[in-house]
This record gives C-alpha cells, structure tokens and sequence, in this order.
C-alpha cells in the first residue's frame, strides 16, 4: 500500500476513491457523494461540498475530519 496523503478540497473524488476506498462510506454519510447514482464523473471534493450547501469552516472541518478517519485507516502504524 503506498502511502499516506492527505487529501485537498481541489482533488477530484474519483481519485480520492481510487487511492482510499474506505472514503465512500464517510463520504456518503456527509451527504457528499452518491457513489451508487451512476454519474461517471462528481468533480472535486470541494464543489461537491459547495453544491451541499458548505460553508468555508464547514468544508475546512470535513475535509480534516476526513484526513483523520483517512489516516487512522492507511497511516502507518
């Protein structure tokens, strides 16, 4: 497995996914993505928050909350 980085509100969530599969699950329960929906293309986190309605510290909380839950899973030990 490669390792850690910490994803940006600029990345697209098709590499997100790609690079850290586990980030479906907490995306969907932020209401972020519809993974089952079909669309082949979702954009970048950040539009994805913003289309949700996010305020700046809204986006900023969840793309750390993210890292954090991301990092638990695919940080090294």
């Amino acid at each position: 497995m490669s390792e850690f980085k910490p994803v940006t509100a600029d990345q697209w969530i098709e590499d997100i996914l790609r690079a850290y599969p586990d980030s479906q699950d907490f995306l969907s329960k932020h209401g972020i993505v519809c993974v089952m929906c079909g669309e082949p293309v979702w954009g970048s986190l950040e539009e994805q928050m913003e289309e949700k309605g996010f305020d700046d510290e809204k986006k900023q909380e969840l793309v750390a909350e993210l890292n954090k839950f991301l990092e638990a899973r695919y940080g090294e030990s």
